[in-house]
């Protein structure tokens, strides 16, 4: 077995991150559209899910099987009033959200990077 448990869950992390970068950019770009409920992403029940078929040796260890990301948006409960317009955007805690998932992101990157280093070193033998 090449790749090892974590591996999976960094890919699978990486794979919801991104997802979750589009949902907000779409809540900022929709800020001024009337009616616009601000959505979120939450994968850490996915990633659960992914966590337990993995250590019952789960056959499929693919993340686009997993449930499809339609099904795992929910309007975004924020503790602002909806505007005059009944939009639920709030910026500031849209981009506070952005930059906590753009960090989350870039972090499974440097450490699945750091992992294939490894495999990389260990099958050419330098050291």
């Amino acid at each position: 077995m090449l790749f090892d448990k974590t591996t999976h869950l960094l890919t699978a992390s990486i794979y919801y991150s991104g997802i979750r970068h589009k949902v907000i950019s779409n809540n900022i770009a929709n800020i001024n559209t009337p009616n616009y409920k601000a959505l979120d992403i939450t994968f850490r029940d996915q990633l659960e899910l992914f966590a337990k078929s993995l250590e019952r040796g789960g056959e499929n260890k693919n993340i686009t099987t997993l449930h499809p990301p339609t099904t795992i948006l929910a309007p975004y409960l924020s503790d602002q009033r909806p505007s005059v317009e009944l939009n639920t955007v709030d910026i500031d805690q849209e981009q506070v959200k952005l930059a906590q998932n753009t960090l989350f992101h870039n972090s499974c990157l440097q450490l699945l990077g750091s992992k294939f280093r490894i495999i990389k070193t260990s099958i050419s033998g330098n050291v």
